[in-house]
């Protein structure tokens, strides 16, 4: 009997087949015992998956967070691993991987957020608004807004040159995140590169993630997890760093754009209070 194995500290992508007298591990009995008593039903069949071992996501990169040059001592080649955090998986399960393993799109899009100035550049003053044409304007993935979204759009850069709060009321299905995205896109095409806040109910962040990745050029990260996993966020997403990668640089952020829920704001209210946020949307203010 072959068992299919997931190693403590690798990632999905190094799960195997093997036999039992295969196995290294002293403990693997006590670990079979455990995994038969959880998968066995009410009359003592074991049920076998039927579709994938486990969620394809988790072999899905979502996120470059470092880097790591090691020398092959034998052929003094360098080699780089980067630190990957996984589709539907924690910070806290972040793995290292060789270069091979890794989307170089991935690896290009961190490098371009690791580096940057601190953005100064102040708010417009309101005499400079004038009203977008709808005509190219097209975002990330040549997307468009509706007529009546580019609308939405228009009337929340008003507000913000005026420097206005306003609320965004539309019926729901109407694309509320959308306009409210692309609104963040435009002042970020202005130098203005955050860092913004969005609070969002748990059931609707991954959606806020989605459409930041889909619609804009916007670093944007969820904060939510265990302890650990905001502390790896706070180590690798925070700040950016030197050019000798060796130390963070305090108000120079690397993420654009931080989403997170009303209990993470309670939570580490004392973190996050220190942030000079240059925009804050709250998803279902009404809460």
């Amino acid at each position: 009997t072959e068992f299919y194995l997931k190693y403590k500290n690798y990632s999905y992508l190094h799960c195997e087949w093997k036999l039992k007298e295969e196995v290294e591990d002293k403990r693997f009995d006590q670990k079979l015992k455990r995994y038969i008593a959880k998968n066995t039903n009410m009359i003592g069949e074991l049920i076998f998956p039927e579709d994938e071992i486990f969620n394809p996501d988790f072999v899905e990169v979502d996120r470059v967070l470092d880097v790591m040059v090691n020398e092959d001592k034998e052929t003094g080649k360098s080699t780089r691993h980067f630190l990957v955090k996984w589709c539907s998986l924690a910070y806290e399960d972040s793995t290292w991987e060789s270069e091979d393993d890794i989307d170089k799109i991935k690896i290009e899009f961190e490098s371009r957020c690791k580096f940057r100035p601190p953005s100064k550049k102040l708010r417009p003053h309101k005499d400079m608004w004038k009203r977008m044409s709808e005509d190219n304007t097209v975002f990330q993935n040549n997307n468009q807004l509706r007529d009546y979204q580019f609308e939405g759009l228009n009337w929340l850069l008003f507000n913000w040159y005026n420097k206005r709060n306003c609320i965004l009321a539309d019926e729901m299905g109407l694309g509320k995140t959308i306009q409210s995205i692309t609104f963040l896109q435009k002042i970020f095409d202005h130098g203005i590169w955050g860092p913004f806040l969005v609070v969002a109910p748990l059931s609707t962040i991954a959606n806020w993630q989605r459409e930041f990745e889909s619609w804009t050029t916007i670093n944007a990260v969820v904060y939510h997890g265990s302890q650990t996993s905001r502390d790896m966020l706070h180590t690798y997403e925070w700040f950016c760093r030197d050019e000798n990668v060796s130390t963070l640089i305090p108000g120079c952020y690397k993420v654009h754009a931080v989403i997170t829920t009303y209990e993470m704001i309670v939570l580490d209210s004392s973190h996050l209070r220190d942030v000079d946020w240059r925009c804050l949307i709250i998803d279902e203010a009404h809460r």
